[in-house]
């Protein structure tokens, strides 16, 4: 059998020899290696057309299919159930993106493997309307859990696309935020309140001077909760320099 791989011609006859090294591992009991001789099998050619190992060993088809649904990838023609979303994507929008007001479609192809899972180097961005989103987009799918999709009942590996509009959301009531930073600081939350205030001081939300005054002080009342004088110091230094 090495004979035969060191000299097959063509990648499918590599792919056989390893086909057949398979079927002889596994009859002589030793299935990990099996294994390993039909994935490389699969790796050489994903579709080498083998029919009847029942016929040899019982169980061999079955070991067969296992491997090529953890390798081979499908497409959406080829499948019975496509791949269905578990989870909404929670995404993000980028702060300067948002800014902007940067909006339009997006168009994204990846892999979802068996478990319903997608690995966010197997995620490729098709079209965006800033290239500034393409992390954020990758970070958000990576995180998401899929159903997979199924041949005949089982779990594949499957190509998909998906094409997202990207709508920046509608500014933040500043003040609002800065309210609910104090009620965060009354209930012991200086982490929560400074948060808050980031984002009533976000230029998205078009804080007017009056405004940014307000936070700047009541963020360096969330400074002095954590004790640290200097920012807390700077922080009213800013706000009254807004002030004047």
């Amino acid at each position: 059998m090495s004979e035969a791989l060191d000299t097959a011609p063509y990648i499918m006859d590599s792919a056989w020899a390893y086909v057949w090294r398979g079927v002889l591992e596994y009859q002589r009991g030793h299935y990990q290696l099996a294994r390993l001789s039909l994935r490389r099998a699969l790796v050489l050619y994903p579709d080498p057309g083998v029919r009847g190992l029942d016929t040899i060993s019982p169980g061999l088809a079955n070991l067969l299919d296992v491997e090529s649904r953890a390798i081979r990838t499908f497409r959406a023609w080829d499948l019975d159930q496509p791949v269905r979303w578990l989870t909404a994507p929670q995404f993000v929008y980028p702060r300067e993106l948002r800014r902007r007001r940067v909006s339009g479609p997006a168009v994204v192809r990846m892999l979802v493997d068996t478990l319903g899972r997608v690995d966010e180097r197997n995620i490729e961005i098709l079209e965006t309307p800033d290239s500034a989103f393409s992390t954020p987009l990758k970070q958000t799918l990576s995180s998401v859990l899929f159903s997979p999709a199924r041949i005949a009942g089982k779990p594949v590996r499957s190509l998909v696309s998906y094409r997202f509009n990207l709508t920046p959301p509608a500014p933040r009531d500043p003040v609002r935020l800065i309210d609910l930073a104090r009620t965060q600081l009354r209930a012991g939350q200086p982490d929560s309140a400074l948060d808050l205030l980031e984002q009533a001081l976000d230029p998205a939300n078009g804080a007017t001077r009056a405004v940014r005054v307000y936070a700047e002080l009541v963020r360096g009342v969330a400074w002095q909760a954590k004790h640290d004088t200097a920012r807390a110091a700077g922080s009213f230094e800013l706000g009254l320099g807004h002030y004047r």
